[in-house]
């Protein structure tokens, strides 16, 4: 079973990136493009990386990303508890 997520998260390409060791929890991951490859166990997970169009509110301008995850031999409950687990130090 391969199930797959999509999240939009307001912030910048390189701070997503300095984060991604904490959110991955130190699990090993590779970077490829716009493709992380996160390593668990014998699973993956594979994330794209897309920027989408800056948001407006005002005068601020906030870019955002958005992270399409695919849970490669993951169940369900699995990869909600991954996704919760990787936003939980994001979050602030």
């Amino acid at each position: 079973m391969h199930p797959v997520r999509a999240i939009e998260m307001d912030c910048a390409h390189a701070e997503l990136l300095r984060e991604l060791p904490v959110a991955c929890r130190m699990r090993p991951y590779e970077i490829i493009g716009e493709r992380v490859t996160v390593q668990d166990g014998a699973r993956e997970i594979q994330i794209k990386i897309s920027d989408q169009p800056v948001r407006h509110l005002g005068s601020l301008n906030l870019p955002v990303e958005k992270l399409t995850f695919k849970f490669v031999d993951f169940r369900e409950d699995e990869a909600d508890k991954f996704l919760q687990d990787f936003l939980r130090p994001l979050e602030r």
